[in-house]
This record gives structure tokens, sequence and C-alpha cells, in this order.
């Protein structure tokens, strides 16, 4: 029996770790395709000035994911705009023409069709933390999660960046000579970076106020964000600090719900793969921010790689 329409490999996610699979499948000659339900680049688009990739010593984010996304076009790298809804390990399972060797295929469920694959490479990346209270109230009515989306909407303006770390301080370097404020509002009693180069930068930012302990707990304002209300750690007193607009910065969570109900290990949420970017069911790989760690490009990139090669070995099994 033949399968119609039977892929190689199907990979989810057309950021970097998936676009890279991709590119690497269509160099191999392998029958492969892409699923995004966003735009091909990756949440990389969103960030401001990238300084720590190879090769660039300084590139906006959108320019590098549209770098991404050209380079995969120009291989022909077949890409649909889909949702995931599940992936269903070893879906089929057949014996070859003499009824001896039992191959298994996986399916992956889309909104719009089924695809049954021999391999599956799983890059379906990250998204924005929420802080878990009534922010959805507030969504473009002055609160969001991309600095980098809406920042002009704040020009010369007073806003807040909700969130700790990292995230915190690249919103706030973002929004430096924009904004006419930045008042940081962390939970946090001291903001860690990755890079030190950050903090230095961090300090040097004028019009920047950091109030720490700040633990949220309600967004305020009859139509639009006008403030958000905190509870103060040191005393447990409760205040309302006010400002035009709010990004809310947290870091990120993994993009992984459609793999609740398969037999894919999760830990957190974060897809558990081995040095070869395998994960527990043969045939599928993952790559990427899906498998946690540290959220980068270059390691996206890397992983991406090592997940095609897994894949490609394991297909020769079908030759």
């Amino acid at each position: 029996m033949e399968i119609e329409n039977l892929k190689d490999m199907v990979i989810i996610g057309g950021g970097p770790a998936g676009l890279v699979a991709g590119i690497y499948a269509m160099r191999g000659g392998v029958n492969a395709i892409c699923i995004e339900k966003e735009n091909a680049g990756g949440k990389i688009a969103e960030a401001g000035i990238v300084e720590n990739y190879l090769g660039y010593s300084q590139i906006k984010g959108f320019e590098l994911a549209n770098n991404f996304a050209e380079h995969a076009n120009s291989l022909n790298l077949p890409i649909v705009h889909e949702e995931v809804i599940s992936v269903v390990p070893n879906a089929v399972t057949m014996h070859d023409e003499n009824g001896n060797n039992k191959v298994s295929y996986h399916k992956v469920v889309t909104n719009n069709k089924e695809y049954v694959t021999k391999t599956v490479v799983i890059a379906s990346g990250s998204k924005y933390k929420s802080l878990g209270i009534n922010e959805d109230d507030y969504v473009g009515k002055g609160v969001g999660y991309c600095v980098m989306c809406d920042a002009f909407f704040f020009k010369d303006r007073h806003v807040l960046v909700i969130g700790r770390n990292t995230p915190a301080a690249m919103a706030a370097y973002n929004l430096k000579d924009i904004a006419k404020k930045i008042t940081i509002v962390t939970d946090k009693s001291e903001i860690k970076v990755v890079e030190k180069i950050i903090m230095d930068r961090l300090e040097k930012i004028e019009n920047l106020e950091v109030i720490y302990n700040a633990k949220p707990l309600e967004f305020k304002g009859d139509v639009k964000f006008e403030g958000i209300e905190v509870e103060m750690l040191d005393d447990n007193q409760k205040q309302i600090i006010n400002g035009d607009g709010a990004f809310i910065m947290l870091g990120y969570t993994p993009n992984s719900e459609f793999l609740n109900d398969s037999d894919i290990e999760l830990k957190k949420g974060f897809v558990v793969t081995n040095k070869n970017c395998e994960t527990n069911v043969a045939g599928i790989y993952a790559c990427g921010d899906i498998t946690g760690g540290v959220l980068q490009v270059s390691k996206a990139v890397g992983e991406g790689v090592y997940a095609f090669s897994s894949a490609s070995k394991y297909l020769q099994k079908f030759e």
C-alpha cells in the first residue's frame, strides 16, 4: 500500500532552526515541507539591533529574519502557513512488500489538513510570557509585548517596562531614544543580564528609572492603559505606577501545547532531546528555542543542522 503525498520530513516552525533544517533538506534532495503559522524568519524579527550573530557586527532583527527567509525561498523550500494542532507519532505502521520489516510513519495535523511523514523536526520556538493578571484587557490599548513593533506609538511619552533581567534591560535600551521616560518595574531585587555590555548600556540611560521589588497586581485604566497597581515587597504596601504605555518583558515560554497529547517527552513545556537533537520517539527531532537552554539565534541554527543530520540518517532505513 502506498501513502499519498508521503513526506520525507515535516518541519514545524519557520524560525532560524526550522529554516536551516529546511535549507539542508533542499540541498540534500529531501522531500520536505515547513509549516509556519506566522511569518518565516522567527522572533528575531522583533529584536532591535543584533550584534552577536556571527558575520554581522550589527544588523536589525527584521533584516536578519528576512535574510533567513529569503535564503530558504531561494532554494524553493515549501513553506505553508498553517497552525499545527497535534503530532501523532507512529500513526501509520506498514510492512515492506515482503511482509518483513515494519516501518512507521508519523502524522502532523494542522488546522487545514494532515501530513504523513517519515520524520518530523520540531522547531516551533517560543512565545512571550504573560503576567497572568488582567493584561488581556489592555493588550493593544497601551500594553504590548513587542518593543520593536509598537515603540513608536509612545514617542516622547512615559513608558513602563514590566519584567525582569535581560528582556527588561533590552527593552529599556531599545526605548531610550524614543520614550521621554522609561520606568522598569520588576519584582526582583536586582536586574541580572546575560552579557555585561547590556548592564553597562543600561546604566548609561539617562531617562531611566528602576523600581525594584514591585509585584504587579492589576492594570488600571478606564478605556486604555493608565497605570499598574503593584505591591511593594519590602513593606507590603500597594501603590499605582502611572504611565502612557507598558511593555511586558518576562522572557519566553515554549510553543509546545500541540505536543501535550503526544508521546514526546516534555520538561516544563520544552522538548527533551539528546545531543543529536533526537527526542524519545524515533524519527522525531527538535531544535531551537523549543528545546530550552540559551535562547539565541546561533544556538538555534546549530541545532537545526544537528536535527537535519540525525533525521537524514534515520531516512536511510526507508531506502
